[in-house]
């Protein structure tokens, strides 16, 4: 048996560590991986293995040479990526009808290949994809076996919705030869994707072999560090006498040729091959230092932080992370936010230049709140959306929702809202439907961020526009219903306030004690006061969903169960940030009810309610069976863990949702712990499930 080793890929979210190596070539306690894979094939018998490149195949090529670990090396480069399967199809001759091994070039694992070689030979040769276990299985791909080990289903990289099993694609396979015949040649052409699939559709078996041995794919720079810190039991993974005596140096990856000199302390970071670290200077948890930089002595270089090749940071200096860690809550949360002093023009830039590489040939819109802050940071951000290519709108002053609106009303690829939030700049993201962009989206900018600035000059189109006049206040009064008598009172401050106003005006209301509007500063949130009756933000989106909106309907999975019981089952719900294709169509939906979305559309229609019925706030309530609604944010000093989730309910969009007699908890995962929302017949019952719940997290993460 023969093994061919998938080494082409180009690693991008593993920037800078990638930047100059190839992604297999990526130290593991001082050992590329992929020379750890060799060593695993050796240890099944395997004597000779191809090897695909594509991304700096010359450098690794010289690094392993013509035998690595006693197995001779055969290399075949490709010119163009064709997906993983399309890919091992130069490798054909060299199979010469053997059966063989597929492993990853770029994972680390303790997987034996001969066990699985023997699971391989006794399931009858058929295709097989070697398994295993993950605490997040939507991050690969999630396969569905049977009693037998035969694969039933395969879904690569689903939301965590639709995630129904916790064994993974690890990305090594043993297949028959005669699979080359099921590979099309010269296009692109991936096993998870397309080979599996279609070899199910047909009725062909595809068996499994799942193994509880460690594996661990080092896609981005977390896991790396994780990988290192597990082969080093958690001290240093570093070269001889790269580390100075007197130097303070925790848990940190430290490659060939860096230098860290005395008095400097590095806590929980990767610093790539050839970095110079200075006297006194202060590395923070989970930077990552890209090939070459200095770090002059005395510089400080905050948490999170990644720094590209060749960066020299002067004495004395304070770089402040910028937000770049890859984490998955960067746009997650709805955005990014900065402290005030780090977020600088020239950043600004770098994030319309990253826009604009994923968005190629797009528009994206870019509004702000009027503040100095925030207009110089708006044009910096549209100046590198035009030098990326894209199409750039400035869509002058406003607030939040407004931007959520402009990103629907003028089919927007994305629309940027920023602000000055206290000492910070906050910038939020909307897609077309004027919803959080999915994680897609995140992983594509993350990416962008890091990846090596373009030099190419492409000047994308430029225009300005104001949306707040051009679209917004015509939206909410092309009802053209007239709500003369009504008198009625706007609360709130900024923006949002302003516009309710003259959007109620001139529709006919009159200032003056009757009904009371509150909205917030963003525009997303109402509260209603009539008679002395309060009807909060959930209640009037129930009022609307009872009343006024037909057909059918989309809302958060974080909204209160029981507007699903109002709108007789026309309610479907979204992901805030989803991180799959699955709920496209329910977004879509969801931009076609701004009222459900938006206050001031909310407002409107709900005066335009209370006119056509005659009827006042209370009185429209009572149709609408009483719930509360409550939230608690539960911190955990050790953060989350996700395996605790499956015991506190059902996947619903991204956490976990437990039905109760008379009321519901959703359980939802942040980035220190668990955000839990209840809704109940009564504000008493909902913080007894509140309590209920953050006491089995307790529980449950004591046992863990």
């Amino acid at each position: 048996m023969k093994a061919i080793i998938l080494a082409g890929g180009e690693g991008k979210r593993l920037r800078p560590i990638t930047a100059k190596m190839p992604k297999p070539l990526v130290p593991i306690n001082g050992i590329p991986a992929i020379e750890l894979i060799i060593g695993q094939l050796a240890d099944a018998g395997i004597t000779e293995a191809a090897v695909t490149t594509g991304y700096l195949a010359e450098m690794l090529e010289n690094s392993l040479g013509g035998e690595c670990r006693g197995v001779k090396l055969t290399y075949f480069r490709e010119k163009t990526p064709l997906g993983t399967a399309g890919g091992i199809i130069p490798a054909r001759d060299f199979i010469a009808g053997d059966d063989f091994i597929v492993a990853s070039g770029d994972s680390v694992s303790d997987i034996s290949f001969s066990d699985a070689s023997d699971r391989f030979f006794d399931m009858g040769r058929s295709p097989m994809i070697i398994l295993s276990h993950a605490d997040e299985p939507g991050e690969y791909g999630v396969v569905l076996t049977d009693g037998g080990g035969r694969v039933t289903g395969f879904s690569e990289k689903p939301s965590i919705s639709s995630t129904c099993s916790d064994t993974v694609n690890t990305g090594n396979y043993i297949f028959p030869a005669e699979i080359f015949d099921s590979i099309p040649e010269g296009v692109g052409y991936d096993f998870g994707r397309d080979l599996f699939p279609a070899l199910i559709n047909e009725g062909k078996p595809v068996v499994s072999f799942c193994t509880d041995s460690y594996w661990c794919d080092i896609g981005d720079c977390a896991s790396y560090y994780g990988a290192n810190m597990r082969q080093t039991g958690g001290e240093n993974s570093a070269e001889p006498g790269c580390i100075a005596e007197g130097a303070d140096v925790r848990s940190s990856v430290v490659m060939k040729g860096c230098t860290v000199a005395p008095g400097a302390r590095i806590d929980g970071a990767v610093l790539c091959p050839g970095v110079k670290v200075g006297d006194g200077a202060d590395i923070g948890k989970g930077c990552v230092i890209g090939d070459s930089s200095v770090i002059g002595a005395g510089a400080v270089v905050a948490a999170g932080t990644r720094l590209e090749p060749d960066t020299v940071i002067s004495a004395g200096s304070y770089v402040g992370g910028g937000g770049f860690s890859g984490a998955a809550t960067l746009l997650g949360g709805g955005g990014i936010r900065f402290p005030r002093e780090k977020l600088t023009l020239g950043l600004a830039s770098r994030i319309g230049s990253a826009l604009a590489s994923v968005f190629p040939g797009g528009r994206v819109g870019v509004m702000h709140d009027g503040s100095a802050d925030a207009f110089g940071i708006t044009s910096a951000i549209l100046r590198g959306l035009r030098r990326g290519g894209c199409g750039s709108i400035l869509c002058g002053q406003g607030f939040a929702a407004e931007a959520s609106l402009a990103a629907a009303a003028m089919k927007l690829s994305l629309s940027l809202f920023v602000c000055r939030a206290g000492e910070d700049i906050g910038i939020s993201f909307f897609d077309g439907n004027g919803l959080y962009p999915k994680r897609e989206t995140e992983r594509a900018f993350v990416a962008a961020m890091s990846a090596e600035p373009s030099t190419a000059a492409l000047p994308g189109k430029s225009s300005v526009c104001g949306v707040g006049a051009d679209y917004y206040l015509p939206m909410l009064t092309s009802g053209g219903v007239s709500l003369y008598g009504l008198h009625c009172t706007v609360h709130g401050g900024g923006m949002a306030a302003a516009m309710l106003k003259r959007a109620l005006t001139s529709l006919g209301a009159m200032p003056g004690d009757g009904l009371t509007l509150t909205i917030s500063e963003d525009g997303f949130s109402l509260t209603a006061e009539q008679n002395g009756f309060v009807c909060d933000d959930w209640h009037i989106k129930a009022l609307l969903l009872r009343y006024t909106v037909r057909g059918e309907a989309a809302l958060p999975v974080s909204s209160p169960a029981a507007l699903s019981d109002i709108g007789g089952g026309r309610v479907k719900r979204y992901t805030r940030c989803p991180s799959g294709n699955g709920e496209d169509g329910i977004r879509a939906l969801a931009g076609k009810n701004p009222e459900l979305i938006h206050a001031c559309a909310a407002a409107v229609s709900l005066c335009t309610l209370i006119v056509r019925s005659g009827k006042a706030l209370e009185k429209l309530s009572e149709a609408i069976p009483p719930f509360w609604y409550g939230s608690f944010e539960y911190k955990s000093p050790s953060g989350r863990d996700l395996s605790v989730l499956p015991h506190l309910g059902t996947p619903a969009g991204d956490g976990v949702y437990a039905d109760y007699f008379r009321g519901g908890v959703r359980v939802v995962p942040t980035e220190c712990g668990y955000r839990i929302l209840a809704d109940a017949v009564s504000g008493e019952y909902a913080d007894e499930l509140i309590g209920a719940t953050k006491r089995e997290i307790e529980k449950r993460m004591k046992k863990q």
